[in-house]
């Protein structure tokens, strides 16, 4: 018996020194897989993303990391985007050398030695991952799956899982052309669309325009383009004329209404507004000072000028005639500051030492004084930023009938006492020198009419707009001379051409010296309608 309790006890030891034993034999003990958490929230869940999002990771290995495998999964970060950033959908953290090794540090990921063999190893990528929402607007996932493999071949994978909740935009690209009067404009939309549609309106009009069809981009975004439509018409001389269909295109100093629909979804709208226009020089009339004259070359004296000091923008003929201190019989100018209304322009016709009739006229141009006639050189250099659709401005005028018959007029039995027409008219025009009208005792010559010719020598006529006035108007009258367009695809011209005519006269034939003796016209308030 005493034996036997000996035994029961001697095995009793030898187990318990087994035991120990093997507790202290690490070479039988499996080391933890490694661990993958997201710092301050559950790896496991979905992020939105979000501009200020946190995204901070932290691996763990008992016996060190041997291989940390990156797979991105997104519809945004696709492999040509990735390569052009210099990375893969598939990247090892730990064997990265080289560009791509930069790229991913700059991005916030750790590399080569910094991850072989850590036990421990933390990262942020938290600028990374709200840039996916700067790529595309799109409801969508994206995936980035992380595989951490130890030393010892144990792997673990975890993958970080973020949701983009899409908007909806319409947005203007600033990229307004004033002169070709287009615009785009990129939709970024939020959920898939079968036929979206982009329409726009001046504020304040009712009918919306519709663009052409939308161009997809790779990024699932779309470009809009704002274009004209051009009608076609004839004018009074059978040339063909194109004027922009009324509320389609975009203008100057606008503010547009823009949305995006499919069906009768409103997708997304939005409002933009383009540019300031020009302005037309003087075009108030509130400047005017005196211009040196001489005929010559020798002796200088002051004539009237509708222009402020150092500018020379406008002109009138017959001035430096009715001006000249050394005439026997002085006259007051046919082109001034209007006497009883500062700050506008008064031109008036009249008959010279009582049987030269010289009528009233301001252009745009310079003017020549030769003898007993002088020339008008029609044009000026202009620096256009945006196409006007007319030329707005304000008159009065006294037209009567015609009591004098230029000796060199053509057509002087035709308008023998018949009513005199006053004219004003504006010309775009595209022209490497001016276009001069000489007149005065002799044959006049270098006539042209915008409305009759789309070019001279000189070059083209881009555009007119034109105004007869064949009755009186004693008060203010405010008109628009739409622009036609003989050349709707043209080219703005350059800043050194002369491309600016602006022509008002007291009698449409004045050229020939054929007119109403007594006309009278008032002009303010040049400017540009868009």
């Amino acid at each position: 018996m005493n034996k036997l309790v000996k035994m029961t006890a001697m095995i009793a030891v030898a187990a318990t020194l087994l035991a120990g034993c093997g507790d202290d034999d690490d070479t039988t003990k499996t080391p933890a897989a490694p661990t993958i958490e997201m710092v301050g929230a559950n790896i496991d869940d979905v992020h939105e993303i979000t501009e200020q999002m946190s995204v901070k990771v932290a691996v763990a290995s008992e016996v060190g990391i041997g291989r940390f495998d990156i797979t991105i999964e997104s519809p945004m970060l696709t492999n040509e985007f990735l390569t052009g950033v210099g990375l893969a959908a598939q990247m090892e953290l730990v064997s990265a050398s080289g560009s791509m090794a930069s790229r991913l540090k700059e991005f916030g990921f750790p590399v080569g030695n910094e991850v072989k063999d850590a036990k421990t190893l933390s990262f942020d990528i938290s600028t990374l991952v709200p840039l996916i929402a700067e790529l595309g607007k799109k409801t969508s996932n994206h995936n980035f799956v992380l595989k951490v493999t130890d030393t010892k071949g144990q792997s673990t994978t975890k993958t970080l899982k973020f949701h983009l909740t899409g908007t909806s935009s319409v947005v203007y690209n600033n990229d307004a052309d004033l002169w070709a009067n287009t615009a785009t404009l990129t939709v970024s939309l939020a959920e898939a669309a079968q036929n979206p549609v982009l329409e726009y309106r001046k504020k304040g009009e009712t009918e919306w325009q519709q663009t052409p069809p939308l161009v997809a981009a790779q990024d699932g975004s779309y470009t809009a383009t704002i274009a004209p439509v051009w009608e076609s018409s004839k004018n009074a001389a059978e040339l063909d004329i194109y004027t922009v269909k009324a509320g389609t295109g975009v203008v100057a100093a606008a503010t547009y209404e823009c949305r995006v629909k499919e069906g009768e979804n409103v997708l997304a709208q939005s409002q933009f507004t383009t540019a300031e226009g020009d302005k037309i020089p003087n075009g108030d009339m509130s400047g005017w000072s005196k211009k040196q004259m001489t005929t010559d070359g020798e002796t200088f004296f002051p004539i009237t000028y509708p222009n402020a000091e150092g500018d020379s923008n406008w002109d009138s003929g017959n001035n430096m005639f009715l001006e000249n201190p050394n005439s026997s019989q002085p006259y007051t100018p046919l082109c001034e500051e209007d006497k009883t209304e500062p700050g506008t322009a008064n031109l008036s016709a009249r008959m010279v030492m009582s049987v030269v009739f010289a009528p009233g006229n301001m252009f745009t141009g310079d003017f020549v004084y030769s003898g007993f006639s002088g020339t008008v050189n029609f044009g000026k250099p202009y620096d256009w930023k945006a196409r006007p659709a007319g030329m707005k401005v304000r008159y009065k005028a006294k037209v009567g009938t015609i009591d004098k018959l230029g000796s060199y007029d053509p057509d002087k039995d035709k308008y023998k006492d018949q009513p005199d027409r006053a004219r004003i008219f504006v010309a775009v025009v595209d022209w490497s020198t001016q276009h001069g009208v000489t007149s005065g005792l002799g044959a006049p010559s270098g006539m042209w009419d915008p409305a009759t010719a789309s070019s001279l020598e000189e070059g083209a006529i881009l555009g007119y707009g034109d105004l007869v006035i064949t009755e009186s108007a004693d008060d203010w009258t405010e008109v628009t001379l739409p622009i036609n367009w003989y050349a709707k695809d043209a080219a703005k011209p350059g800043a050194d051409k002369f491309s600016l005519v602006i022509s008002c006269a007291t009698s449409m034939r004045g050229d020939y010296l054929t007119g109403c003796s007594t006309n009278v016209m008032q002009v303010d308030d040049f400017e540009w309608v868009y």
